[in-house]
């Protein structure tokens, strides 16, 4: 009954802080709560060290049309950054991404050079009009030099100031597919999180990605910390015109720069790689059976280290509110990884957490007052729940009879692979 207590009068208290908070549904970028009453947020969590951040920067001096007409690019559009995410499934630095996200086609480099050109003169301009363009007009990079890769691990707090890039090997591509696997040098111990295979209709998931709705946001210095959207997973299928690639729809509200994330459970765990952002909606991902045929093929076995261990015992430890335990076991992450990007976070969190149930103590009053406020919390919260299962359930393009027939139908406009609408 104690713990009880103790945890309706603290979620009272963040219930409080978090009045002005956003939907959960599609989690502004931060670090989700350790105490959220959402399984699959909190999942996002234990999984959230694993994702990096993947920077490619290409460099190129003009466009060649089909004609042979070469248009000059103006010096602030001759260097194109694409971001992506990745994850670790192995603790010595494996990460699993998609192709297009480590390897962007010409027609994309060409598409982004576009448009930074558009918006360096005042034109107008839109990633859409890029695409159209290049598309039309068989346009090419010119003097295009080698790709640079550079991947950050995701970071919050304390961990923020040792969050230095590093330049990644490429080990594994599978154009089909659209999946890569990618070597971070000097890496040991690190996050990492396991596969799932599982990919039945209708379980709840995140995604977790640097994606953005602005193209030209800029890159994120200090604290990188991936947002977090919910759905749930959809039906799986071939594409129309790729009888040999398989995807599975999400609800999640993909963006651009999500590609390359991985879609986790409430363990933790991924059930995919997010590849497409549907036109119709939410998007789509790589089931992990097909993960593991780029692994298997790389020789690579995925595992979760003594680092994931630590970090998951720890998390389970606060949602107990042994807060003393929890801290012990986050100060045992940054032992094993003492550049873990959300361990010495997280201790932050426990002592607030402390901080607020010392203030609460001895307060009979406050402590009435706050326990009606946790109780209603969470019954609005239940209700809530409810309602969002429902309203999901009822969705088009979730369950309804015209993905049944034809889920991809809106996802990839024709079987060109190097058509940048084809991918996000």
């Amino acid at each position: 009954m104690a713990v009880i207590r103790a945890r309706i009068i603290t979620a009272a208290v963040l219930a409080a802080l978090a009045v002005a908070s956003p939907a959960i549904g599609d989690l502004p970028a931060g670090v989700p709560d350790a105490l959220s009453p959402d399984p699959v947020v909190r999942g996002a969590l234990i999984a959230m060290p694993a994702v990096w951040n993947v920077q490619v920067t290409a460099h190129l001096t003009g466009l060649r049309l089909r004609s042979g007409t070469v248009i000059s690019l103006p010096a602030e559009a001759r260097e194109v950054r694409k971001e992506g995410t990745a994850f670790a499934v192995t603790p010595d630095g494996y990460l699993v991404t998609a192709h297009h996200v480590i390897s962007p086609s010409p027609s994309e480099i060409a598409a982004t050079a576009y448009l930074e050109k558009l918006a360096l003169q005042g034109q107008p301009h839109s990633e859409q009009i890029a695409v159209d363009w290049v598309k039309r007009n068989g346009v090419t990079p010119v003097g295009l030099m080698q790709l640079e890769r550079v991947v950050r691990p995701a970071a919050a707090g304390p961990g923020a100031a040792r969050n230095n890039g590093a330049s990644v090997r490429l080990v594994a591509t599978d154009r089909a597919r659209d999946i890569a696997i990618i070597r971070v040098p000097g890496v040991a111990d690190a996050s990492s999180i396991g596969l799932d295979r599982g990919a039945d209709v209708g379980t709840p998931v995140a995604s977790l990605g640097f994606g953005s709705t602005d193209p030209f946001a800029a890159p994120q210095h200090g604290a990188l910390v991936p947002s977090v959207r919910t759905g749930v997973i959809g039906e799986t299928g071939h594409p129309d015109k790729q009888p040999t690639r398989y995807l599975t729809i999400i609800t999640n509200p993909i963006q651009m720069g999500d590609s390359g994330g991985p879609v986790v459970d409430a363990n933790g765990h991924a059930r995919g790689v997010v590849l497409i952002k549907r036109k119709a909606g939410g998007g789509a991902m790589a089931p992990t059976d097909e993960i593991l045929r780029v692994l298997d093929g790389a020789g690579v076995r995925p595992w979760e280290g003594r680092t994931q261990t630590a970090y998951r015992a720890a998390l389970a430890r606060v949602q107990r509110f042994d807060l003393d335990g929890a801290k012990a076991d986050f100060r045992r992450t940054l032992a094993s990884d003492p550049s873990h990007g959300l361990a010495a976070y997280e201790i932050q969190q426990v002592d607030a957490l402390r901080t607020a149930q010392v203030a609460l103590a001895g307060e009979p009053r406050a402590q009435g007052g706050l326990l009606v406020i946790g109780v209603t919390a969470l019954l609005v919260a239940g209700l809530l729940a409810v309602l969002l299962w429902k309203a999901v359930n009822r969705m088009p393009g979730v369950l309804g009879p015209r993905d049944r027939k034809a889920p991809f139908d809106q996802d990839v406009p024709n079987d060109d692979p190097d058509d940048p609408r084809n991918v996000i």
